[in-house]
């Protein structure tokens, strides 16, 4: 009898997650109208949780239908962590580490949809990373392993693509810029993150095989340097080492009669991010979003002048 019980138990499990649909068919199935007052302003409906909901919505991140992946999957976490401050803070940690998990899933993959994922993942996290700055939920830890995997991912996603006509934004590089624009005005990032975060710039723009980016991505880096100046421990030093590197890569182009296209492409994309940057540190803030928020550093700015002029004449 035990035995019987114990198999009519197993077959009843297995039974069970055979029809039990994943999260994101689950989240498919709701009406339009939930998810909308989610989105709109985090209206929760009786009987359900706010957490289990933005869980769920984060499950269609992956979706190439840009109505689910976006409106939803973005969405509803803009409204209900964001705005409405409606998770815990434990639950905001659940949520940071789910995401994080999402940034390696087909990791190396070019052309394919898995991309999307990671790539709304990094822009739900720029999310979560911004709320920090006004009540931190992650400890030391936290907050590094989460800029650690924002660095290791701007260095590891090969897929580049911006706006597609079939899936709509993909945007890997603009997102994880996002990402890391929240996290350099955090006060726990350091002088040696500094460094960090100038040094992955200049990688994802010079790599071989990098295209020249067309979908302003050269802004949305140029605002995460622009988060390394704007701070009140700013290495000024540092982000000259960082600038010197940029006349030497526009002079290599013209060293021939016929550049190769690799080192054209990774000087259009440079030039593109200074150019950016010069415009961000001109433009005064409305609103620092944070204490460490100031006014760009003149030296700074006069600085980048200085190598503006050297890459354009």
């Amino acid at each position: 009898m035990r035995r019987l019980a114990a198999a009519t138990l197993s077959w009843a499990a297995l039974l069970g997650a055979v029809q039990a649909p994943d999260p994101a068919t689950r989240a498919r199935r709701r009406g339009p109208e939930l998810w909308a007052g989610l989105a709109r302003d985090c209206t929760v409906p009786a009987g359900e949780s706010a957490f289990d909901l933005v869980v769920e919505a984060t499950s269609l991140l992956g979706s190439p239908d840009p109505a689910w992946r976006d409106d939803i999957g973005y969405g509803v976490v803009a409204s209900c962590v964001y705005q409405k401050r409606a998770l815990s803070h434990d639950q905001r940690r659940v949520l940071v580490d789910t995401l994080l998990a999402n940034l390696s899933r087909g990791l190396g993959e070019t052309g394919t949809d898995s991309v999307l994922l990671r790539s709304f993942s990094a822009l739900d996290l720029s999310v979560l990373a911004a709320l920090e700055l006004e009540d931190p939920a992650l400890d030391e830890a936290g907050y590094r392993k989460l800029l650690d995997a924002a660095l290791a991912y701007l260095r590891d996603e090969h897929d580049l693509r911006g706006l597609t006509p079939r899936m709509g934004w993909v945007h890997a590089t603009a997102h994880t810029a996002d990402l890391l624009k929240f996290l350099a005005r955090d006060p726990r990032f350091t002088p040696a993150d500094q460094g960090r975060l100038l040094e992955a710039a200049w990688a994802k723009l010079t790599l071989r095989g990098t295209p020249v980016f067309a979908h302003r991505e050269d802004e949305r880096l140029a605002a995460a340097v622009a988060s390394v100046v704007r701070r009140a421990d700013f290495d000024l030093s540092a982000f000259q080492r960082w600038l010197d590197r940029f006349p030497p890569l526009e002079a290599e182009v013209w060293s021939a009669s016929t550049p190769r296209l690799a080192t054209l492409e990774a000087a259009q994309n440079a030039r593109h991010l200074l150019d950016s940057l010069f415009v961000a540190l001109s433009l005064t803030p409305a609103a620092p979003t944070s204490a460490t928020a100031r006014g760009p550093s003149e030296a700074a700015r006069q600085a980048l002048m200085d190598v503006l002029h050297k890459i354009h004449h």
